[in-house]
């Protein structure tokens, strides 16, 4: 028995346990579902890996306190800056009382006394931290005639009405603290360059850590709750003009991210259901097969989804537009189907005939059409991205059952005894075409060949080019406030672009201590030569032990009681207070202490206060392993070419250091040829895999000719297009031509091969035609409804594939099929059988 007459005869005998079957299958789904659902909100795992520069990106999000961080910007009119002024101590100390705030920073901490006490109270590891010839000429400052000439000197300045004095006495009174902080001040020299208020003072910047647990997309959302309650007030006690309040930071942006996922979903998929579903009911006016077909799609959904969550674990955010493309697609297979069927039907054939008929005479099309696009939708997976891999095997998936239960299932809504279709207004127009085209198919073919021509030309020629941005906006969501908070403090603050990341991971502390001290002394060097504007390093934080303990034993041999005699005796001649100078004896008491070789060594992470504001750079260098760090390498101009972070590449590079370059604006750059080789190489597989599968199925030169040329001009117009209408390429949607390639392909699978088995062109070709029209218009709703998606990169792809495909169905319906008739001619005979010529 044939494959066709064993589903017709389950579908008509065996109704009850079919939907019996499908209950179960669907009860399984959801099942899985409610178990194992979990979305990935993170736009790093949409980039492909294999990259050191992404590896980075995701060792900086995942490891670093950093991505706890908020930044507020208080931006006004510039008539109000004096007002603005006096307000950023009130709006600071309100951030510090909300319940989601640990830490503030408002301005450098050398500017507040506090900041300078927690300054003093690392200065024993990092005097000791020092190059043992710097540490015993700072040491040598202790000597009883240098502290005499240093307090005169003071002394007399003071006198003399220099406010330096006064400060350099309360941060270090004998002289030794500055040698120490030296180091720390010099890689402290970027926020200098970045500071915290604008050249206009129109913008203050507020640096906030979070006591979030941790980045999931529900506890940044509920933070972001918080933090929105917050800024609907924060302007109390303003008495100016305008005041805008801005947020932007890693917990914003996965917020609004994760946020729009669900409009996505419900938005892209809705519009989708309703496009597909007006097409489907223009072009066979039923409501029960409408419904058939939505159920069957539902479940293909339901199955693609549960085998994902069974695969992967979570699924990524990209992933959730596979439904509204699923849609799209998977009803092609309804359209063939039923529109043969109803063509059966009304030939006189009954229920379980039609059904056999229909499968016979369009199952072999349908199943190669699902073989092409499941392939071009799991060629995703040589992308590399994860989250476009989930998105192509997804599609797969769903697109492999829906032939099934497009086959199967939507037969059960369909009733045995419901009578055909009596006028088809859409058939009838479709008909005329096919006998005109077929009858003449010069004028057309003429027509069709100059129009593809011609677009062809502008797809292919690089003049004018089709412009590819490498942007992370492309990966951003559209309107985000987040992004339009970066890009405000951005405009108000032109300096501040993104540097380059340098993360290095030691396997102890006196490595760590060795990498850095190479970096910054190479980096030094390119700064001198104007390849860097500037950088940061750890270094001066990187404590080394073996340069410690050999500090540790010159200290032993100072005399410290010599020195606090001397001190005490200056004081009293100078006129200066004791107690005024308390914190040096102090320092004094903590070196004689350390210089007892059985102490421990000290270690600033255990002294600096946990409040301190100081921790804001040490988080930007520490990660939660001490061992692993990050550099920053600021360029002369921004990075947005490959070529520059090549360069960058061969340049920052310390021979023996293990390093990885990394950063948003540096990984896109570096992404570049990545996307080139995805929009080449990988869609040239594509089509090398559609044209050999042409060959195989048509075995005929002149026919697999005529496909090849209609999949380039497919093409040709979809690029010119995208030209005309200033649509750019970035680095995910790029990704459209091989699905298009997969996809238009399909359109000519289902004519040619009826074409060339054709008994009656009124019943099979005309028949075929009305359907691939009605597939291909909903293939385009499905994708064009993504453009509704908040997501530019999952918006981006639906159009750029809905573009594609209505070019390729238009140039099967006008090109393809009056070229074959043309090449293989057959004649129009109502009465009979065409006759071939």
């Amino acid at each position: 028995m044939r494959t066709s007459d064993l589903i017709a005869r389950f579908m008509a005998q065996r109704r009850a346990l079919i939907w019996l079957g499908v209950a179960a299958l669907a009860f399984v789904c959801i099942a899985i579902l409610i178990a194992r659902i979990e979305v990935d909100s993170d736009v790093i795992n949409m980039l492909p890996s294999g990259f050191r520069s992404i590896d980075g990106l995701k060792i900086y999000d995942r490891d670093f306190e950093q991505t706890r961080e908020l930044t507020f910007a208080l931006h006004c009119q510039p008539q109000d800056v004096d007002k603005l002024e006096e307000f950023a101590p009130q709006f600071a100390e309100n951030l510090r009382k909300q319940p989601w705030c640990e830490r503030v920073l408002a301005g450098s901490p050398m500017e507040t006394p506090e900041g300078v006490r927690d300054l003093q109270t690392i200065a024993v590891p990092l005097l000791l931290n020092l190059e043992p010839a710097a540490f015993d000429q700072t040491m040598a400052t202790l000597q009883p005639e240098k502290i005499r000439e240093r307090l005169h000197r003071m002394r007399l300045e003071i006198e003399a009405g220099s406010p330096r004095p006064q400060f350099e006495l309360g941060l270090d009174p004998l002289g030794v603290i500055g040698p120490a902080l030296k180091p720390f001040a010099e890689a402290n020299a970027i926020e200098q360059e970045q500071p915290l208020t604008s050249p206009d003072r129109t913008l203050r910047i507020f640096l906030v850590v979070t006591n979030q647990s941790s980045l999931s997309a529900f506890e940044c959302q509920r933070l972001m709750r918080q933090v929105n309650a917050f800024r609907a007030q924060a302007n109390a006690g303003w008495d100016g003009g305008p005041l805008e309040v801005l947020v932007t930071g890693r917990s914003a942006y996965v917020s609004e991210i994760s946020l729009s996922m669900r409009y996505d979903i419900v938005a892209t998929l809705g519009s989708s259901v309703l496009l597909v579903g007006l097409v489907f009911f223009i072009g066979f006016r039923r409501w029960i097969p409408l419904l058939g077909m939505g159920f069957a799609l539902l479940l293909s959904c339901l199955v693609a989804l549960a085998v994902g969550l069974l695969v992967f674990g979570r699924l990524s955010m990209l992933a959730v537009g596979f439904c509204a493309i699923l849609v799209g697609l998977g009803v092609d297979f309804a359209i063939l189907i039923f529109g043969r069927y109803q063509q059966a039907r009304i030939d006189g054939e009954d229920y379980q005939q039609a059904i056999a008929t229909a499968v016979a005479k369009l199952g072999r099309a349908v199943f190669f059409g699902a073989l092409t696009t499941a392939v071009g939708f799991l060629a995703l997976v040589l992308s590399g991205s994860m989250g476009f891999s989930q998105l192509g095997v997804l599609i797969a998936i769903g697109i492999f059952f829906a032939g099934l239960f497009m086959c199967t299932i939507l037969f059960l809504f369909i009733k045995p005894d419901q009578p055909p279709q009596q006028h088809d207004w859409v058939f009838e127009i479709v008909k005329k075409y096919v006998r005109w085209t077929v009858n003449r198919p010069g004028p057309m073919l003429v027509f069709s060949a100059i129009l593809f021509l011609a677009l062809s030309a502008i797809g292919f020629s690089p003049v004018p080019p089709l412009r590819f941005e490498a942007s992370v906006r492309s990966l951003e969501p559209r309107n985000s406030r987040a992004s339009q908070a970066l890009q405000a403090i951005m405009a108000k603050m032109p300096t501040r672009w993104e540097p380059v990341l340098a993360i290095v991971r030691a396997r102890n502390a006196q490595e760590l201590h060795d990498d850095w001290q190479k970096v910054s002394a190479h980096w030094s060097e390119l700064q001198k030569a104007g390849k860097l504007k500037g950088f940061t390093t750890p270094a001066a934080l990187c404590l080394s032990p073996v340069w410690m303990e050999k500090n540790r034993q010159s200290l032993g041999k100072v005399d410290f009681q010599t020195i606090r005699t001397s001190l005490e005796q200056t004081l009293a001649t100078e006129g200066f207070s004791r107690d005024s100078f308390s914190p040096a004896f102090k320092l004094l008491d903590e070196l004689q202490s350390v210089a007892n070789p059985t102490a421990p060594l000290p270690d600033w992470r255990k002294q600096l206060p946990k409040g301190a504001g100081w921790w804001f750079l040490v988080d930007r260098y520490f990660a939660k392993d001490p061992l692993l760090t990050t550099g920053f390498a600021t360029t002369p101009e921004p990075v947005t070419m490959h070529v520059q972070s090549e360069q960058l590449g061969r340049e920052l590079a310390v021979p023996d250091v293990p390093m990885i370059l990394s950063g948003w604006s540096y990984t896109l750059a570096d992404l570049q040829p990545w996307s080139h080789r995805q929009l080449l190489i990988i869609s040239a597989l594509m089509a090398i895999f559609d044209v050999s599968l042409l060959a195989v199925l048509y075995r005929d030169f002149r026919l697999w000719l005529l496909q090849v040329i209609t999949l380039g001009f497919g093409l040709g117009a979809m690029m010119a297009t995208m030209k005309l209408l200033n649509i750019h390429l970035n680095l995910l949607n790029v990704l459209s031509f091989r699905l298009v390639l997969a996809i238009g392909v399909d359109y000519g699978i289902y004519v040619v091969l009826v074409w060339q088995k054709t008994r009656e062109l009124e019943h099979d070709v005309a028949g075929v035609i009305k359907p691939v029209i009605l597939a291909g218009l909903t293939a385009v709703c499905g994708f064009g409804s993504l453009g509704w998606a908040h997501n530019p990169s999952l918006s981006g792809l639906g159009v750029a594939c809905a573009i594609g495909i209505f070019w390729s169905l238009v140039a099967t319906i006008f090109f393809t099929l009056p070229a074959m008739a043309a090449a293989k001619p057959k004649k129009w005979n109502e009465s009979g059988p065409p006759e071939s010529i």
